[in-house]
């Protein structure tokens, strides 16, 4: 039997973060059946009604969930190169980045855990926070098929799939920054193709 040592007390602030965190490690690991106050308070290190004195209810910390995965993915405002492939490439790092800081975040994107504990309404807010994140990568293709920078073989649709394939991956399999770097180097030339010496050759005349 796990004994849980209770830590001192803390803001409350720190420890909605650090209770957030926990319910994401245990829903990705252990499932939406283990996600129990129990669970939660031995990840964190407190007692079983600490949770409560935090939140009202674990349907709210479902949602605190939600909210701490927005702010990992969007905290920081989007890249703003002129060029939208190297905005992509900023992107891309970032992105992975992320991920791999917060291991169990994508196997949370891509599973119905959440939707499960928190009903239609975190059902939304996630799909609306993948779907900002197709948005931003289609706009930055779509501009560069505008600007001629795209390969003619690779649509929007197709190089938006193939860049969100790619974070995942490396994010889910914890990606070094030196494989982040490779695969983005490859991305990058499969998505520039030709445009990439069209347009170094528009830029020398």
């Amino acid at each position: 039997m796990t004994t849980t040592h209770p830590q001192s007390r803390k803001p409350t602030g720190v420890r909605r973060t650090e209770i957030a965190d926990a319910a994401m490690r245990v829903i990705a690991a252990q499932g939406a059946r283990h996600f129990t106050a129990r669970a939660l308070a031995q990840e964190v290190g407190i007692t079983d009604g600490a949770v409560f004195r935090h939140f009202a209810s674990m349907e709210e910390v479902v949602g605190a969930v939600v909210e701490r995965i927005e702010t990992v993915l969007f905290s920081a405002p989007p890249p703003a190169h002129a060029d939208p492939i190297e905005r992509l490439g900023a992107f891309f790092r970032a992105r992975v980045a992320a991920l791999v800081a917060h291991p169990h975040l994508a196997r949370l994107l891509f599973s119905d855990s959440l939707a499960q504990l928190g009903g239609p309404e975190q059902a939304r807010r996630i799909e609306a926070l993948k779907a900002r994140t197709r948005s931003f990568l289609f706009a930055c293709l779509t501009e560069a098929r505008a600007k001629g920078l795209l390969a003619a073989a690779v649509g929007p649709q197709e190089g938006a799939v193939i860049v969100q394939g790619a974070v995942f991956v490396l994010g889910h399999g914890g990606g070094s920054e030196k494989d982040t770097k490779a695969v983005w180097k490859a991305l990058e030339q499969l998505l520039r193709g030709a445009g990439a010496s069209n347009s170094d050759r528009r830029r020398t005349r």
